[in-house]
């Protein structure tokens, strides 16, 4: 290994003796470079070497190269040689960049985001060893359509070679037949060419205008046609002559040359793709967002037949629907959008949505409804400008009320569901129309939603407001909710209920007697399911606002309480081991005894833990003795017999 660190290392110097005689870096940044190359040497010929390694090597060499690159811009600056001769330092760096690249990638083939860096990087540098590199990636990579893409594409726009592009994508085609990314790609490439061979007639002086659509809005247009007279109709005259010279009937054809040529590739390329993707709704959508971006012959006869394709295929999909819909109003999700949504676009949409339902009277259907008119009230209010038209415009529809019909007939028709109830419910709060949401939403926890958390937070929320809105906290009042809630803790998972066990023990932490009540509920509910080792811990819950509140010795009482359940979860012992450390800390005597306790017990079920054993070793080095910690690492090297090397050393 070290004799071939020492030829790599030698076939360096012409390179540093020409970097050294060009005055760009000194003997000693040389003699660091020198340092620093070497011990990336060593790294790349180790057994098991690092992707890290490479991509430091690479990060290094990179840096490198553009301080070279900046030194060289100063003394030409300097000397006021423009023109400096090109030495061998020139290229070196750029070699061995590629060359630690192909190493890389010889190393980990399978590597596709090292294949990405490693092909741009030879783009950006313009490197012969381009086409290679990509035949490279197209090798071990077939089934990634990034890959032939990103071919193409360097073939068509760097190269400007058609042909090639072509056939990479039909390649890519039949190697993943079902990537719409592919096929998106493959008819923007073809479009495209035809716009250049367009734009190329129109410059020899053949033909005018290209394919992309000229896209104006109605206020563009109007203001157009109203002055006309600032604009000068240079090509009058020519499209006179060009027609006139033209036999009659050959001049339309020769204009709509280019356009028939683009329809007839976009229907071969849509047939395909439907053929390998009937399935994929976004393909057609985006197919559609091409043709409308695109001057097309028959475009609209194109359109209307993508749009009954898409009715017979998704018409039993809501997000057919719904994209349908939202096609007749303007971008609800663009910010940056001024016009305001007319009375008749939400018409419009709202039919297609009654539409819908009528085919699909469904709970997804219902949902995209009521998020659509949600969308429509947030972008009313969400400018000046967009809400005063809305607002004058839309007197046919107000929003507000018809988001309300639209959630009173989910309910009607048995299709809602826990998040429309939800959604629901919070909308008539921030109407202002609490009593409503109150009595709604008990409505809702009464009947099919008895053990939806969601609600029953909701609920929750509620009711303390109009208990602390109403009267001074009572027992009485404080029963009323508690008991339904409690009943509700009962009945559900405690992984699925954190939310409501939060918000209870945060309200109910001031009223002791609900709050025992809540304890003994976590009790029987730990007896029943046993403690969470992941995720929500209602015992290291209970125990953390029994010590905020009651104190030490009652917390202390509590966790044993907890511990001398079934199953009472390593999460558990963390806690109670947290706790008794951080008295430790601060001077107490006991809580180190105690914490070694409840270490032996945790390690009775868990002894299979590295952490719990590594915490356990950490404790006794900080808080105990050399010898207490020595028995504690023996005693989990012992244990731990195939995680030795997890272990830290004594």
């Amino acid at each position: 290994m070290a004799d071939v660190v020492q030829y790599n290392m030698e076939r360096m110097l012409p390179e540093l003796d020409d970097l050294e005689r060009r005055a760009l870096f000194s003997r000693h940044e040389i003699a660091e470079i020198v340092k620093q190359r070497r011990k990336f040497e060593y790294r790349l010929k180790r057994p098991s070497t690092l992707k890290q390694d490479f991509v430091a090597y690479i990060g290094y060499e990179k840096s490198l190269d553009s301080l070279r690159l900046l030194r060289k811009k100063v003394l030409m600056k300097k000397t006021g040689d423009r023109k400096l001769k090109k030495s061998v330092s020139d290229y070196a760096g750029v070699s061995r960049i590629i060359q630690i690249y192909r190493l890389a990638t010889s190393r980990f083939k399978g590597d596709i985001e090292l294949w990405f860096h490693y092909l741009e990087f030879c783009r950006e540098r313009r490197n012969g060893r381009m086409k290679k590199a990509l035949a490279q990636a197209i090798r071990f990579h077939p089934k990634v359509p990034g890959v032939w893409i990103y071919a193409a594409a360097w073939e068509f726009d760097n190269n400007l070679n058609a042909a090639a592009a072509r056939a990479l994508m039909h390649s890519g085609l039949r190697a993943c037949p079902t990537s719409e990314d592919l096929w998106v790609e493959y008819l923007r490439m073809e479009l495209t060419y035809l716009n250049k061979l367009k734009a190329r007639k129109v410059v020899l002086g053949e033909d005018e205008g290209t394919l992309a659509r000229s896209v104006k809005n109605a206020k563009e247009e109007q203001w157009i046609d109203e002055n006309k007279e600032l604009f000068m109709t240079l090509d009058d005259k020519r499209e006179d002559d060009k027609v006139s010279n033209l036999p009659d009937g050959d001049s339309k054809e020769k204009l709509d040359l280019f356009r028939e040529q683009g329809l007839s590739v976009l229907q071969t390329v849509y047939s395909g793709s439907i053929k390998a993707l009937p399935s994929s709704f976004s393909l057609r959508t985006q197919f559609l967002e091409i043709l409308e971006a695109t001057d097309l012959a028959h475009s609209e006869d194109m359109r209307n037949e993508i749009l009954a394709d898409m009715k017979r295929d998704f018409s039993k999909e809501p997000k057919y629907w719904d994209w349908l819909a939202r096609q007749e109003v303007i971008d609800l999700n663009n910010p940056e959008t001024t016009e305001a949504v007319t009375a008749d676009q939400l018409s419009r949409a709202i039919q297609v949505y009654e539409e819908g339902l009528k085919f699909l009277p469904s709970a997804s259907m219902l949902d995209c409804y009521a998020k659509f008119m949600m969308d429509v009230i947030h972008f009313k209010h969400q400018g000046s400008q967009s809400s005063e038209h809305f607002s004058a415009a839309s007197h046919a529809v107000d929003p507000i009320s018809h988001l309300l019909v639209v959630y009173e007939k989910a309910e009607t028709m048995g299709c809602i569901t826990e998040d429309v109830a939800c959604q629901h419910v919070s909308f008539l709060l921030q109407l202002g129309k609490v009593d409503e949401a109150k009595t709604l939403v008990e409505k809702f926890c009464s009947g099919n939603f008895s053990e939806a958390v969601q609600l029953w937070a909701l609920r929750f929320s509620i009711e303390m407001r109009f208990i602390q809105k109403n009267c001074t906290p009572n027992k009485a009042a404080l029963s009323s909710i508690f008991e339904p809630l409690r009943d509700v803790l009962l009945k559900v998972p405690i992984s699925e209920a954190e939310t409501i066990w939060l918000m209870a023990l945060k309200y109910f932490s001031i009223h002791k007697q609900f709050f025992d009540k809540l304890v003994e509920t976590s009790m029987t509910l730990l007896a029943k399911y046993g403690g969470s080792d992941d995720g929500f811990s209602l015992s290291s819950t209970n125990i953390n606002f029994v010590l905020q509140r009651d104190g030490l010795g009652r917390a202390r009482e509590l966790y044993k309480r907890f511990l001398a359940l079934p199953h009472p979860g390593l999460s558990l012992y963390r806690s109670c081991i947290e706790l008794e450390l951080n008295l430790a800390s601060s001077g107490d005597k006991i809580s180190l005894g105690n914490a070694r306790k409840l270490f032996e017990t945790a390690l009775t079920t868990y002894d299979q833990d590295v952490g719990l054993w590594q915490d356990y070793y950490n404790m006794e080095v900080k808080m105990g003795t050399s010898e207490t910690a020595a028995a504690v690492h023996w005693r989990a090297r012992k244990t731990l017999r195939k995680s030795i090397s997890l272990l830290p050393s004594q």
